[in-house]
């Protein structure tokens, strides 16, 4: 036999003994607006009680939180949000979700990958960055440049790989025979490849239906500036990767922060990519700053809602430093 009481989220500290009971069937309707419930079970002599408290993520059922999205006895839907939160990493690799960021990969590759290494010219910007600033790094030359230096040293870095040895190519319009360009475009390449799981994956973490998903990730994919600037040696698919990855640990620590505990490893892990990924978008172009003023706003009203939420000013104060 169970019985289920509720606590509303907000209202009272975990430990609060006031708790509103409800019926089963309310169930659904309290998960709309993100409320937490215990679960309180009983043997068959009516003994040894044991509770389980659960996130009241939205029209995400019992079984799927905790076998992380399957669904195999449950005929409901379900959501990233509430399968990453439950499962984590091991939950994506057992839902559904995985085939369709494994597909989307695939075509990604194939879009920035085909023929990438078709003409051997120093194309576009490519005379900036690959040719002129990035050997720089590696021949130790002290230059200034009003960009970040991150994308630049991820150029460089890609040359290293590539085994070039820092030659300057200003005066070429070609890549010499002993340089490994495609090499060098193709390490570059995979910042863009990236990005199209991401939007997916995102999209979920912003709580769309999968169909609007994998929509949102074939804009991505198709889209003719983005595929282009990605098959070259050039600091936008960086810049864009970085804003990507900051976009997803924002809405992924969002969600975190909402339906599961605060504080725990989980929150301090996507908190922590959250500022590690604004980092990199910051230090590739000064553009990435309107990313900052995004995150920014958003953390300023999660804060606002806090303190209307007039949750204990110990944790208010926690947020804030944290």
């Amino acid at each position: 036999m169970e019985s289920r009481n509720l606590k509303q989220r907000g209202r009272h500290s975990p430990g609060s003994p006031d708790m509103l009971p409800f019926k089963a069937d309310d169930v659904a309707g309290e998960h709309s607006h993100g409320a937490k419930y215990t679960v309180d079970t009983l043997d068959a002599d009516g003994e040894g009680a044991s509770s389980k408290t659960y996130g009241a993520y939205p029209i995400v059922s019992t079984v799927q939180r905790d076998n992380g999205g399957t669904g195999n006895n449950d005929k409901s839907t379900t959501d990233f949000s509430a399968v990453s939160l439950a499962a984590g990493i091991q939950g994506i690799m057992r839902s559904q979700d995985l085939v369709t960021v494994m597909v989307l990969t695939v075509l990604s590759l194939m879009t920035r990958l085909y023929r990438i290494g078709r003409s051997n010219r120093i194309l576009w910007d490519e005379s900036h960055f690959s040719s002129t600033y990035a050997p720089k790094y590696l021949n130790h030359t002290f230059y200034h440049d009003v960009h970040p230096p991150l994308a630049k040293m991820l150029v460089a870095l890609a040359q290293v790989v590539a085994g070039f040895n820092g030659s300057d190519l200003k005066q070429s319009n070609k890549y010499p025979e002993n340089v490994n360009y495609t090499m060098m475009r193709v390490q570059i390449a995979m910042y863009g490849v990236a990005l199209v799981p991401l939007a997916y994956l995102t999209c979920l973490q912003l709580r769309l239906s999968r169909p609007m998903a994998i929509l949102a990730a074939s804009f991505v994919l198709f889209d003719n500036a983005i595929c282009v600037m990605s098959r070259f040696v050039l600091l936008d698919a960086q810049l864009l990767f970085f804003t990507a990855l900051t976009l997803f640990s924002a809405a992924t620590f969002q969600n975190v922060n909402k339906y599961a505990e605060p504080f725990s490893h989980r929150w301090w892990a996507w908190l922590s990519m959250t500022g590690f990924s604004l980092g990199c978008v910051m230090s590739s172009k000064w553009v990435g700053l309107f990313c900052v003023i995004l995150v920014g706003i958003v953390t300023a009203e999660d804060l606002f809602r806090k303190f209307c939420d007039r949750i204990p000013w110990e944790d208010y104060t926690m947020h804030w430093l944290a």
